[in-house]
């Protein structure tokens, strides 16, 4: 039986509290003969997040249908891990537009993926394989250059800027972890805002109810999920 895909809009994530992170999956650490602290990692790091929401009235409804859409634990949340603090997704097209004077035309760096709102993306400038720790970018707009710390993602795998060279022309050269769980190609799009494909915890995760102001506050832990 295949899992339920569902795609989260980011106007759902209305978030308070906001918790990404790379669990690395390492072993209890010992001590060798040696007297050396020894860890050793597991092969399948995964990313994982806690948010917590407020939901007006408007939202509630919604939130709740793509829960039961979801099926527990059963389902795969496809999430764009929102991060204003690092990249502010709502601030990058205003200033966009601003210089552009109109719009996001074709070829601006954005794309209406999530509930009709603007995406940023960049480009591969070259092909990458999977392993790699390094993913170099073409960007045509230095608002879009990303900052050390951003989640970015390609194909909803994760990955977290580390370092930002910038090598001439409209190319920049980012260190990346996780490294790469997936090859990309020369011209791959690479989202700004990360997204990522995740499980939650338990299956009432997320529950959210309401007193007589008629605003919830549901919390909600994800994790990665590795298989496609």
């Amino acid at each position: 039986m295949s899992r339920p895909l569902v795609s989260i809009p980011m106007d759902l994530l209305t978030a308070t509290e906001i918790d990404w992170d790379i669990d690395w999956r390492g072993q209890p650490g010992a001590e060798s003969t040696a007297d050396t602290s020894q860890v050793i990692y597991n092969r399948f790091p995964r990313w994982v997040g806690a948010l917590s929401l407020v939901q007006p009235p408007a939202i509630i409804g919604r939130w709740r249908a793509l829960r039961w859409s979801a099926q527990g634990r059963a389902g795969i949340y496809r999430l764009p891990m929102i991060d204003p603090a690092i990249f502010d997704r709502t601030v990058v097209p205003q200033k966009m537009a601003s210089s552009l004077g109109f719009g996001f035309p074709v070829g601006s760096g954005f794309l209406g993926d999530f509930s009709e709102q603007a995406v940023p993306t960049v480009s591969a400038a070259s092909a990458a394989p999977a392993g790699s720790d390094v993913v170099r970018i073409s960007v045509t707009e230095l608002d879009l250059v990303p900052a050390v710390g951003q989640i970015i993602s390609a194909d909803d795998w994760p990955m977290g800027v580390t370092d930002v060279s910038y090598e001439g022309g409209a190319t920049f050269a980012l260190g990346v972890q996780m490294p790469l769980r997936a090859p990309i190609s020369a011209g791959d799009s690479i989202s700004l805002v990360g997204t990522g494909r995740f499980e939650v915890l338990t299956d009432m995760a997320g529950r959210g109810g309401y007193g007589l102001d008629r605003v919830s506050a549901p919390s909600i832990e994800f994790r990665e999920v590795l298989t496609r």
